[in-house]
């Protein structure tokens, strides 16, 4: 009887989820830690960041048989498996599928492009859409809201836009 490998969750120690991955690869695991980027000030330089999408979790794959899952738990940067009750936690492989997919990206691509429809999340303009025109500094954006049939140019912070 074949057995059919799963996706488990692993937890690990507090900001060592690539060092975890790293270990756990070496030992033959094939493991999907996800990011997603984000755009912050460094210097006084706008850049893009990858982070864990779930920090303190990444993904293992393997089947229930294998040895290396209970050796998950000396793995340098992993805490172990994530347990609910007296069973690993599954997931389910259609969703790390389309992890994998989703958080696959370009590192050099810029948040928001010319044109781009944005919308406002806070302030006197919170729910208006806009178009995105270009980026202001470090920390604002140049933006076009049409309010009464006119267009406006409007510069905002970009804590304040997010993707149509």
């Amino acid at each position: 009887m074949d057995v059919v490998s799963q996706w488990y969750v692993v937890l690990t120690k507090p900001r060592q989820e690539q060092r975890a991955l790293n270990h756990l690869e070496r030992q033959g695991a094939q493991v999907f830690l996800p990011f997603f980027k984000r755009e912050c000030v460094v210097q006084g330089k706008r850049v893009l960041r990858q982070e864990a999408l779930f920090p303190g979790y990444l993904f293992l794959k393997s089947d229930p048989e294998n040895p290396l899952l209970s050796k998950v738990r000396s793995t340098l940067g992993a805490r172990g498996l994530l347990y609910f009750g007296s069973q690993p936690a599954v997931v389910n492989t259609l969703l790390v599928d389309d992890l994998q997919r989703r958080t696959a990206c370009n590192d050099n691509d810029p948040l928001y492009k010319k044109g781009q429809k944005v919308t406002l999340q806070s302030g006197p303009f919170k729910h208006y859409e806009a178009i995105f025109q270009e980026y202001d500094g470090s920390e604002r954006a140049l933006i076009m809201l049409t309010l009464l049939g006119q267009q406006s140019e409007l510069l905002v912070e970009l804590s304040e836009l997010a993707l149509v």
